[in-house]
C-alpha cells in the first residue's frame, strides 16, 4: 500500500469507488460513459473483482488518480491460472506533478495483484509510451504483434479518401461487393446465436488443450463479455458439422468517421483451419448484407489463425491501421509453486498464445 502524503490517501479499489473512478475517467478522456458500463466492465466479471488502487484527496473525498486491471482466467498447458490486463489509468491534471500519483497507484495495483491470485499481466493495443513505461517500471516485454487485415465490401472507403463528402454520397448509389460462394463453406452449417449455451462449454472443454496459452472461453465468460456488453449488439456465429459445433466467431459493427466496420473480436475453433476459414467466409457475407464497408480481423503472422485467413481471397494488410502490439510480464507471487513458475515461463513465449483482440477491452 502506498504511503499517504500531502493530503492524499490511498485505498485498494473497491466497489464503493465506482462512481468516483468513472467520473475521473470521463473527465480525463472527455467521455460520457454511464456508471452501468463501468460496473459491467469491472464489477460484473465472473472471473472476479478488479485489481486496482485509487488516490483520494482527503479534503474533498474526491478520487484524483486510479489504475485498474481486469482479471482473466487462462488455461496454460492444462492448468488454470489467473492473469490481468491493466486497462484503465487516469490522473487528475492538477495532481500530475512529478508523476508521484501515477507511480503510486500503479505500484499499488501491481503489488496487490497476488492477493487476487494473479501471476501474469498483459496488455494489447500498446502505444510506444505505454511500452516504454511498462519496460522501465514493470519489466514488460514484447510478446507478439497482430497485423490488421481488411476485406473491402464497398467503394465508400476509397471514394471518401479521394472525394470526401461527394465520394461518401456516391458510394450510397454504387453496387456493393458481389461475393461469390466460397469453397471454404462447403459441408458446413451455420447458426446465429443471441447468447452462449452449453454447446460453447463443450467446445471449450474439447479444444482448450490444443493451445498452450489461451484465455478461458466458457459460456459464463462469453455471456458476460459479449451478450451483456453495454456497448451494443455483437453478432455471434457458430459453425457446425455433423450436428456438432466446431467453432464460433464474434464480430461487432461499428462506425469510424462514417465508415461501417465489421470487426472480428473473437474467433475460436480447432487448430485445423477449415472451421475458422468457413466462419470467416460466412461472417463476411453476413457483414456485407448488413451494409458493412470493411470486414476486419487482426491476426498474428504465422499464428494459429493466419492459415485460415490465407485460405480466403480479398484480404489485404491494412495500410492505415497500426499493428496491435501485445506486451506481458510475470508478476510477483509470494506463494508461487512450480505450476505458477512454469505457467509464467510459458506465457512469456508469445508464439504459443491463442489470442484475439477481444481478449482485452478493445473497443470497450
Amino acid at each position: 500500500m502506498p504511503s499517504d502524503r500531502d493530503g492524499i490517501r490511498f485505498e485498494p479499489l473497491a466497489e464503493k469507488h465506482a462512481d468516483g473512478a468513472n467520473q475521473l475517467f470521463n473527465e480525463i478522456f472527455q467521455q460520457a460513459r454511464p456508471l452501468a458500463h463501468y460496473m459491467w466492465k469491472f464489477w460484473r466479471n465472473p472471473a472476479g473483482s478488479p485489481v486496482g488502487m485509487v488516490a483520494i484527496e482527503q479534503s474533498s473525498g474526491r478520487i484524483v488518480a486510479t489504475n485498474t486491471g481486469i482479471v482473466r482466467r487462462f488455461q496454460v498447458n492444462g492448468n488454470e491460472i489467473r492473469a490481468m490486463f491493466a486497462c484503465e489509468n487516469a490522473v487528475d491534471p492538477n495532481f500530475r506533478g512529478g508523476g508521484f500519483l501515477f507511480r503510486s497507484v500503479t505500484g499499488g495495483m501491481v503489488n496487490s495483484a497476488h492477493e487476487h491470485g494473479v501471476c501474469f499481466a498483459y496488455g494489447g493495443q500498446s502505444t510506444d509510451e505505454a511500452i516504454r513505461i511498462g519496460r522501465r517500471l514493470f519489466h514488460y516485454q514484447d510478446l507478439f504483434e497482430l497485423l490488421v487485415h481488411d476485406c473491402i465490401l464497398s467503394s465508400r472507403p476509397a471514394l471518401k479518401g479521394r472525394l470526401g463528402k461527394v465520394g461518401d454520397s456516391l458510394s450510397d448509389i454504387l453496387p456493393r461487393a458481389r461475393l461469390q460462394p466460397s469453397e471454404a463453406e462447403e459441408g458446413w452449417e451455420f447458426e446465429i446465436h443471441s447468447s452462449f449455451d452449453s454447446q460453447f462449454d463443450t467446445l471449450w472443454a474439447e479444444l482448450q488443450g490444443q493451445y498452450p496459452v489461451c484465455a478461458v472461453r466458457d459460456s459464463e465468460h462469453l455471456n458476460w463479455r459479449w451478450r451483456d456488453c453495454p456497448i451494443g449488439a455483437h453478432q455471434i456465429l457458430s459453425a457446425q458439422k455433423g450436428g456438432k459445433m466446431k467453432g464460433y466467431l464474434v464480430y461487432r459493427m461499428w462506425e469510424d468517421k462514417g465508415t461501417t466496420i465489421a470487426q472480428v473480436l473473437d474467433l475460436f475453433a480447432e487448430q485445423d483451419s477449415t472451421a475458422s476459414s468457413a466462419l470467416l467466409s460466412h461472417a463476411i457475407t453476413l457483414a456485407n448484407q448488413g451494409s458493412a464497408d470493411i470486414f476486419r480481423i487482426a491476426v498474428r503472422e504465422n499464428g494459429f489463425l493466419s492459415s485460415a485467413l490465407n485460405a480466403l481471397p480479398n484480404f489485404k494488410v491494412s495500410k492505415r491501421e497500426a499493428k496491435d502490439r501485445v506486451i506481458g510480464t510475470a508478476m510477483w507471487c509470494p506463494d508461487a509453486d512450480s505450476v505458477v513458475y512454469e505457467s509464467q515461463r510459458q506465457m512469456l513465449q508469445g508464439d504459443t498464445w491463442f489470442y484475439c483482440q477481444g481478449d482485452v477491452d478493445f473497443l470497450d
